[in-house]
């Protein structure tokens, strides 16, 4: 009870404050317990399976029947003659269109579930009259029923406006992507047909400008997608590649538009959604291109052109504040970059693109935060790793003259970017990461070029190579004491006991008499000069100095 009237206490107090600061409360002329106890009353009940059922299921389960048992009773009506064929689509059009009328009251009550079940009923109704009017029955021609669901459809997004509904904003779009199918006759009509979906394209874009309905975007992108495979696998010919071309990039324009049309802010899942559909939008577009055009140099330079588009859309959007967006374009834009460089170039030229792109990616990276700083990561390392495949796997080098060739530069633009990531990496695994990458690549550099300075000598070449990792190991060596890096220390002893591994099994039975005491010599007198180091380095070498310690 003690604590009871505390409380009591406190409400009174803050009922005297709220009185003195002249704040009403929680409920006018009611004490603040009994407010709390009238606002759990009022709160609104979990769904239980019970609600479910009866109000979702069941009404489901009702339009079926009532469609179902209508369809029925008109069958039965039409088998006996009853009702004449104009009589038949008269009844469809005057059920539909009250269907829509008395849905519109169950709108405005509120009662959005019953009037969406309402609209369901109707529009398949009017659809289906307007379709046998023209299709089954010969009563109007293909033009006016096509008109007529147009109309249709209009209606519907009038209403979506009005009620604010997303659900007939999506019921309208689909119920206008299909007016096409229903209504096609197996002829080739281009015009006509990608003029109309531009018209359902400007209205989803009027409709998303207006409220964060991605679900009619979502209808409209892939209802769009959906015609234009129907129509190129059926009727497509190299003659109507200059209009189907102006009308892709017509659709492109459209949906890439969106971004900077929108009038809310959201920062869940519609606005999500509009940074996944710029990279839908660009790629389904060059993929559509890739069908049409054949050559590649004239892809490469439509790549660029939309690797500008994004760039200025980027730079629009930056403007607006939108920062992920104009981060996402960006890498758009410097997608088809990577995707240009090698259809129009060749050889080692690719892999000098891509890493000069990993370069650009993972530098504007270094400025950006969240989710754009992630995007660009992501794409630089792709870019790099696809570069440095090439690099190693797929570029063959003939070069002529020591270093000074083109293979010399390329290893030295992947050293450099490795290097660039060591300086800027934050995180220690990445930095050895960086660091194990640059030295890996220098090392195998230097080898190929020995390899091709001796090609004819190839005992010469063998001990070369055994000379080249001794130096290159106790250069590692000496820098990793000068810095105080026991990681530089251990690559340095790994490649030294590879050179020790060569030099015992490879060069002792291998080599001539004077290569393989030179050999020997060397390795013997770097071995005991190492060993040296670390003997007179011992204080200042860590107790922990392991690969595996920072």
């Amino acid at each position: 009870m003690a604590e009871d009237d505390r409380l009591a206490s406190i409400e009174r107090r803050l009922e005297i404050l709220e009185q003195r600061l002249g704040i009403r409360s929680v409920a006018a002329g009611v004490p603040p317990a009994e407010a709390r106890e009238g606002a759990r009353l009022h709160t609104k009940p979990r769904p239980t399976v019970e609600n479910i059922i009866g109000a979702h299921w069941l009404n489901r389960v009702g339009i079926a029947a009532l469609l179902i048992g209508v369809a029925f009773f008109l069958k039965y009506a039409f088998e006996n003659e009853w009702i004449g064929p104009a009589a038949r689509i008269g009844i469809g059009m005057i059920a539909g269109t009250a269907l829509l009328i008395w849905s519109d009251r169950f709108h405005k009550r509120g009662h959005q579930l019953f009037a969406h079940s309402l609209d369901v009923v109707a529009v398949g109704i009017l659809y289906l009259s307007i379709w046998a009017s023209s299709e089954t029955y010969d009563l109007i021609l293909t033009g006016g029923a096509f008109g007529a669901m147009a109309i249709v459809s209009v209606a519907l997004v009038v209403l979506a406006i009005r009620h604010q509904s997303e659900f007939l904003a999506g019921l309208a779009l689909t119920s206008g992507f299909l007016t096409p199918v229903l209504l096609s006759t197996g002829t080739n009509r281009q015009l006509a047909l990608f003029s109309y979906v531009a018209l359902l394209d400007v209205a989803a874009l009027v409709l998303v400008a207006l409220y964060p309905w991605m679900r009619a975007l979502a209808v409209g992108f892939f209802g769009t997608l959906f015609l234009y495979v129907g129509w190129y696998s059926s009727f497509y010919s190299q003659e109507q590649m200059l209009r189907t071309i102006a009308f892709i990039t017509l659709f492109l324009l459209l949906f890439a538009v969106v971004p900077l049309l929108r009038r809310w802010q959201d920062r869940g899942i519609a606005a999500g959604t509009l940074l996944i559909l710029p990279f839908a939008n660009a790629f389904t577009y060059f993929g559509e291109l890739s069908w049409i055009v054949q050559d590649s140099s004239r892809l490469a330079k439509y790549a660029v052109a939309l690797s500008a588009f994004f760039l200025i859309l980027s730079f629009a959007l930056q403007l607006r504040g939108e920062e992920d967006a104009a981060a996402a374009h960006l890498a758009i834009s410097l997608g088809f970059v990577t995707i240009a460089i090698p259809l129009q170039f060749h050889a080692v030229w690719i892999t000098i693109g891509w890493l000069a792109e990993a370069a650009a990616l993972l530098l504007l990276q270094r400025g950006m935060s969240g989710g754009g700083a992630r995007a660009f990561r992501i794409l630089g390392s792709f870019a790099l790793a696809a570069g440095v495949f090439r690099l190693l796997f797929i570029e063959h080098f003939q070069p002529q003259q020591l270093l000074l060739n083109m293979r010399a530069l390329t290893y030295a633009i992947a050293v450099a970017i490795f290097s660039g990531i060591a300086i800027a990496a934050r995180d220690r695994r990445m930095w050895r990461f960086a660091v194990t990458a640059l030295n890996v690549l220098a090392l195998i550099a230097l080898t190929a070029e020995i390899s091709d300075t001796f090609m004819s000598h190839i005992i010469v070449r063998d001990f070369a190579w055994s000379a080249l990792w001794m130096l290159y190991g106790a250069a590692l060596m000496i820098l990793g004491f000068q810095r105080h890096e026991p990681f530089l220390r251990w690559l340095a002893l790994i490649l030294i006991g590879l050179t020790v591994g060569k030099v015992f099994l490879y060069d002792l039975s291998m080599l001539q008499r004077i290569y393989r005491i030179l050999s020997f010599i060397i390795l013997g007198t770097l071995l005991l000069a190492i060993s040296f180091a670390y003997q007179k380095k011992w204080i200042s070498v860590s107790q922990s100095s392991s690969p595996g310690t920072p």
